[in-house]
């Protein structure tokens, strides 16, 4: 007799810009379903992925949302990078009375009843990555950005730390996601006229790769310039030359160098499973906890019912490869372990800051200060 099992609904890239970074989310969700599913599922009954590829594309995100629910009769899902890919999901999410598990660092400043929210908020990676670069590198910095919601306003929040620590924005550029060598071309012109200190990148997608080379084959050494990104990650590094990664800069709760028992496990497990070569990511450790606080809240409550589902996972915790987290009740937000890291000369991330405190979230705590008239505002063409 066939076990009826939990289907869950699973919205990571495998083609499309940001296709790097999604597929080790992919691979990280997929492998702690396995993972549980080893050790019998959860009250005896797998959990089901239901995959598709939404192909870095906002529309195409919002389809297979409507179409896991309506279609797959999906409560759950799991997905989404780009903030314009959370923010095309949940009008579909909530409107249908589902759940999302979104594992990607934002901009914060939202809040949805039908969405936990599993990566970084500002307080938990930009307030830290702000300190270190103003304390070790100064205060001049040059924003550039992909052209939609999260670099606007991740780069509007980077300006106001900035200048409360006596600092400020010499530039704010923003290129298409599409990223050419013009536009590569015309942000390095900019950074050489306006003479930063700093950079503070949320380049996204294929265009990191070009970006970080042309900067430094244009004679910029990261060692003395960072360039400081928290949408690079592994993924990103492991296709560049170690010259060209070597002293950039960047936040987040997780990296593939942690050196604690259930980190190494962790990366052991998906190198295992993935490739021995593969890159592990913050997002893709978010991916992979968010998966087993879903199975704990499932295993205590019953029910795969947002309004079952919510109360448990305020009530249990996980010790993810980070460190121990918890959703958060009243923001939906999980309490996190904010760390610095920079690349060394072999472009691995070396951790140059750990608080060794766990962060609550605080989403909305840079609201009334998040406010600047940028230096410049270049918004670049297709």
């Amino acid at each position: 007799m066939r076990v009826e099992p939990w289907r869950v609904g699973v919205l990571f890239s495998q083609t499309g810009v940001t296709e790097a970074i999604e597929r080790t989310q992919r691979h990280a969700t997929l492998l702690a379903i396995e993972e549980i599913n080893g050790t019998g599922g959860v009250r005896g009954r797998p959990i089901e992925p239901v995959v598709y590829d939404p192909a870095s594309t906002p529309a195409r995100y919002a389809q297979l949302t409507a179409r896991l629910i309506d279609e797959d009769g999906v409560r759950v899902l799991f997905g989404g990078h780009m903030s314009s890919t959370r923010k095309a999901m949940l009008p579909l999410v909530e409107a249908r009375g589902a759940l999302l598990f979104y594992p990607t660092l934002y901009e914060g400043f939202e809040y949805s009843r039908h969405c936990i929210y599993t990566g970084a908020a500002p307080n938990q990676n930009s307030v830290q990555l702000v300190d270190y670069l103003t304390r070790h590198h100064g205060k001049r910095v040059f924003l550039v950005g992909s052209n939609y919601v999260y670099p606007y306003e991740s780069n509007r929040i980077i300006a106001d730390l900035f200048a409360a620590a006596g600092g400020r924005a010499v530039e704010e550029m923003y290129v298409p996601l599409d990223l050419t060598a013009d536009h590569i071309g015309k942000i390095l012109d900019r950074i050489s006229a306006t003479a930063p200190e700093v950079i503070y990148s949320t380049i996204v997608g294929a265009g990191i790769v070009p970006f970080f080379t042309a900067f430094k084959d244009a004679g910029f050494d990261g060692r003395r310039l960072p360039i400081a990104s928290q949408s690079t990650s592994e993924a990103d590094f492991v296709q560049m030359r170690p010259d060209v990664a070597e002293g950039h800069v960047t936040a987040a709760p997780f990296f593939q160098s942690l050196d604690t028992p259930a980190a190494r496990r962790f990366v052991a497990a998906y190198q295992a499973r993935y490739g021995a070569a593969q890159p592990v990511t913050a997002p893709a450790e978010a991916a992979y906890f968010q998966m087993y606080l879903f199975a704990a809240a499932l295993e205590q409550c019953g029910s795969d019912h947002l309004d079952d589902l919510l109360p448990a996972l305020w009530q249990v915790e996980y010790d993810a490869p980070q460190g121990r987290v918890r959703i958060d009740r009243g923001t939906n937000h999980t309490h996190l372990w904010p760390r610095v890291a920079r690349l060394d000369a072999a472009g691995r991330y070396r951790i140059v800051h750990d608080a060794l405190v766990r962060e609550p979230p605080d989403p909305f705590m840079l609201e009334s200060r998040a406010r600047h008239e940028p230096a410049s505002d270049w918004v670049l063409s297709s």
